[in-house]
């Protein structure tokens, strides 16, 4: 039986709307934006137990102190020692009662330092008996033009980026296995996504991230292995402040006024990964406009945002961000620049 013709257009015009209103007045893409409504909360995570890289400042800060409200266990990683002490002081508190100190286990060291996971693995689920996910926050910045970027940065990146959650996520998955189940959490970036210039290496680290962990989320499916990846934009994050350039040893000062008009806080970008791990999301999309429309162009229209984002991006536009500027001058852009911080 056909559908009444006013019942037909009140369908297509229902799903405009909704597609003008996921284009210019939401943070996240339309799966997360649904789950965070409806699906589970983030209080599903209440007794499990939990490593976080990275978690010593920005996102991965962010993310120990929603977990250790709800009262999750939790494994926190980074290289400073005294920074996760104060973290994990602060979790404790922010957990109400739900947490003892024995609930909360620091393991400071180099992501990059590879030799030492399989300890590190070892004293983790000695400590816990078990580890039921693994969230891959840890993570560093670049910018710099291509031709004149030292090599040596990309393998720091790499190293960091690539290598650190490979090898992690590996020894974890032999636990998983073990355990029959499991779930690695993955935080990418919209430079996973799409190439962005002035940061390609970078790019390239987080584009390998997408390839590597779909096919660990294929292979390892029917053991009960969930693979989550979660692309951010741009947010408040202490990733900026040790901005590898062109060397190793040279970081970019940046400026951070051009940020204010698309900024999102460390703490709803956590909150919205956390949530589509939580919900076993595959891939989520956390950012303000315009970068959600970057990535639905990118996604569906592949030839067609190419050959505009090619146009847009002047030598003029690539030279500011080379010197960490924002492009000001991208007219197209401006309605859409708009202070829009919202809380969790």
């Amino acid at each position: 039986m056909a559908l009444p013709e006013f019942l037909f257009t009140f369908i297509w015009v229902a799903v405009l709307l909704y597609f003008l209103w996921y284009l210019f007045m939401t943070d996240c893409d339309t799966i997360l934006a649904i789950a965070e409504k409806f699906g589970k909360p983030v209080s599903d995570f209440a007794g499990k137990v939990i490593w976080v890289t990275g978690a010593s400042t920005g996102l991965g800060e962010a993310m120990a102190y929603e977990l250790a409200s709800v009262g999750a266990k939790l494994i926190l990683t980074a290289r400073s020692k005294d920074l996760l002490q104060k973290v994990k002081e602060e979790c404790i508190e922010r957990s109400n009662g739900k947490l003892s100190k024995e609930d909360i286990l620091v393991l400071p060291f180099d992501i990059s330092n590879l030799e030492c996971h399989k300890d590190h693995v070892e004293n983790a689920i000695n400590h816990f008996k078990k580890i039921d996910v693994l969230i891959n926050n840890a993570a560093r910045y670049q910018v710099g033009e291509i031709v004149k970027t030292d090599t040596e940065v990309d393998k720091t990146l790499f190293n960091v980026n690539y290598f650190g959650p490979l090898n992690l996520s590996k020894l974890l998955c032999k636990h998983f296995l073990q355990k029959g189940r499991g779930h690695i959490v993955v935080i990418t970036s919209i430079a996973g996504k799409v190439g962005i210039p002035s940061t390609a290496s970078y790019c390239g680290t987080k584009h390998a991230l997408h390839g590597y962990f779909e096919a660990l989320r294929m292979e390892y499916n029917r053991d009960n292995i969930t693979v989550t990846t979660v692309c951010p934009g741009i947010f408040s994050s202490s990733i900026f402040e040790k901005t590898i350039t062109t060397s190793t040893d040279k970081i970019l000062q940046k400026d951070y006024d051009h940020y204010e008009c698309v900024n999102m806080t460390s703490e709803r970008c956590a909150h919205l990964a956390l949530v589509a791990s939580v919900n076993k999301l595959y891939e989520s999309w956390v950012a303000y406009q315009p970068f959600l429309f970057m990535l639905w162009g990118a996604q569906y229209l592949s030839d067609v945002y190419k050959i505009v984002v090619g146009f847009l991006y002047s030598k003029k536009r690539i030279n500011q961000l080379y010197e960490g500027k924002w492009p000001r001058d991208l007219l197209v852009w401006r309605p859409l620049l708009q202070n829009k911080v919202k809380t969790v």
